[in-house]
């Protein structure tokens, strides 16, 4: 087995873990929210009310989707994704279209940021505990919420496009 293809199965391997890790954070969650919210809402859809934030924001559930859901688990999924994402696209981009390998390194970081910035302000509403706060920092919210779902996906498909473009790269010229 040559370098390429050892890097290749290592990066595949830190992508299912990264995977695997995001979704035992989102089962153990569920077992949180279960019988006192549907889902863990704000960080999963754009479809909740203000006044639904606000119930979240003052529930007995509170602190425990601050700690340890937000931090450390929900933190150490993202490093984890976007480090395993950005790794892998960017290998299989630098040896199948070199010119592009700047986007493995943007995508994943937009995402990184934005789901960091959303935890630190859902952490915030959700210590504060206060409910009318939360209903006017709604948009703000779903409108970074929005930025990380856009570039989650984004990430996600670069990644897969960079492993096939790897897979084919003699096709194109490479």
């Amino acid at each position: 087995m040559n370098h390429e293809a050892r890097v290749t199965i290592i990066l595949l391997g830190l992508l299912v873990i990264a995977f695997g890790l995001f979704w035992a954070v989102g089962k153990y969650a569920d077992g949180i929210f279960a019988g006192k919210f549907p889902t863990r809402f704000p960080e999963k859809s754009l479809g909740y009310s203000a006044d639904e934030l606000g119930k979240l924001v003052t529930s007995d559930i509170r602190m425990r989707y601050v700690g340890p859901i937000l931090f450390p688990l929900d933190l150490m999924v993202m490093l984890v994704l976007a480090g395993a994402m950005g790794a892998a696209s960017s290998y299989w981009l630098n040896h199948s279209f070199p010119s592009m390998d700047w986007l493995s390194l943007l995508v994943p970081a937009v995402y990184l940021l934005s789901d960091l910035i959303e935890d630190c302000l859902l952490g915030w509403l959700l210590l504060r505990g206060d409910a009318n706060e939360a209903m006017q920092t709604v948009s703000v919210l779903k409108a970074i919420t929005t930025i990380k779902l856009i570039s989650v996906s984004a990430a996600i498909a670069l990644t897969a496009l960079s492993f096939v473009g790897w897979i084919f790269r003699d096709r194109f010229g490479q």
